[in-house]
């Protein structure tokens, strides 16, 4: 497998956390699986998949699904299973809390728990973005080619809110920011914060808050696996076993013992790629 993540241009850096590329042929790797549990993010994402379709399977549904070429990810508390194809090559834009709402102009609770064929919500120029993406020289002109897209879209952007900082403090703590903290940091009440927070991330802040630390906490047991779960909690905040267990059941659909070191050395890791 290769991957690279790209820090986005300057000017896009409000808008973008990271750009990141990877691809695995399956058929040339016998020791890894195509198919992968994606318990949440806490990022919002568009993602280019200019190889081999994605299918996902949602809790509750019968079998996979086969996605557009490019998709928008809206937010998300339910694990997912995917299937990769057999030659899987994907760009991923992962955006700033508020990020996506800002580009898209709609409240991401009308994207909860949901993904969209990209082409519906920004128009018929991803098709030919796409286009542009698979026929690209290497990965450095595939990044300017979605660059200059964006770039393009800076000046239309929904403004830069106080309450957009606030959020991405809340991520680089790690979740561990009180609420009335990061209230009085956006310049809001803290009805009127948990307001804006759920229009422009689709859910309450406790809730990201706590979905923020689960997901640090799954990414380093994704970057190493030989560590303990107990080790693991401790180092992502969790003072309380029942509280990580609990967040993990809800977020995983799972408990963790039951995502062991030799599960995860035979997949390919998407949340230490997709940051």
């Amino acid at each position: 497998m290769k991957s690279k993540a790209y820090k986005p241009h300057p000017a896009l850096q409000a808008l973008v956390n990271c750009i990141s590329i990877y691809e695995v042929d399956f058929t040339e790797s016998t020791s890894l699986t195509n198919t992968y549990r994606f318990v949440p993010a806490y990022q919002r994402y568009i993602i280019f998949y200019l190889e081999d379709p994605i299918k996902v399977l949602k809790p509750g549904n019968e079998g996979f699904v086969a996605k557009a070429a490019c998709v928008t990810i809206g937010p998300q508390e339910q694990a997912v299973t995917l299937d990769m194809g057999q030659k899987h090559l994907a760009l991923c834009v992962a955006f700033q809390p508020g990020g996506l709402h800002r580009l898209l102009k709609i409240p991401m609770s009308e994207l909860y728990e949901q993904d969209f064929d990209t082409s519906l919500l920004l128009g018929n120029e991803i098709g030919e973005i796409t286009e542009r993406l698979k026929e690209a020289d290497d990965w450095d002109h595939m990044i300017s080619i979605i660059e200059f897209y964006l770039l393009k879209k800076v000046e239309k952007l929904k403004p830069l809110l106080p309450v957009d900082l606030a959020m991405e403090a809340l991520v680089s703590s790690g979740g561990a920011l009180s609420m009335d903290k990061l209230a009085s940091e956006a310049c809001l009440s803290l009805r009127q914060f948990e307001r804006k927070c759920t229009e422009r991330l689709g859910m309450p802040p406790k809730q990201y808050s706590r979905l923020i630390r689960f997901c640090k906490a799954y990414q380093l047991k994704e970057m190493f696996p030989d560590k303990t779960w107990t080790e693991i909690a401790y180092k992502s905040g969790y003072y309380d076993q029942m509280h990580f267990i609990r967040d993990f059941k809800k977020f995983a659909g799972i408990t963790p013992s039951f995502i062991n070191e030799e599960e995860l050395q035979t997949t390919i890791r998407l949340h230490t790629i997709m940051k």
